[in-house]
């Protein structure tokens, strides 16, 4: 199973800080996932970042999406997308255990 995700920030919140202007310290984020049969897992959640490198720093309004995703780092990307995979297994799973209401009789 082949299961394919989809990250998008939904919103950035930032403040001035340690001298910086426009300093990004949140990211909103929604990493989707779909196995292309119909088992689709959104997951929605926050992630606050730690103090920015002065000699690297880009303020709020210069930043892109893909600048976002990137501060998220691989590892945690790698987790959330294989905590997707095992919503959507438990999905899959679940398709496939009998099961029924009634009597037997």
């Amino acid at each position: 199973m082949t299961i394919k995700h989809a990250w998008s920030i939904n919103s950035l919140e930032y403040a001035d800080k340690d001298g910086l202007t426009s300093v990004v310290e949140q990211v909103n984020w929604t990493c989707a996932s779909d196995d292309g049969a119909g088992h689709v897992w959104n997951n929605n959640d926050s992630t606050r970042l730690g103090a920015p490198d002065p000699d690297t720093f880009a303020a709020y309004d210069t930043v892109t999406e893909a600048n976002v995703i990137e501060w998220l780092g691989d590892e945690f990307k790698a987790a959330t997308e294989a905590d997707n995979e095992a919503a959507i297994q438990k999905l899959i799973d679940a398709e496939s255990t009998a099961s029924g209401t009634g009597v037997p009789w």
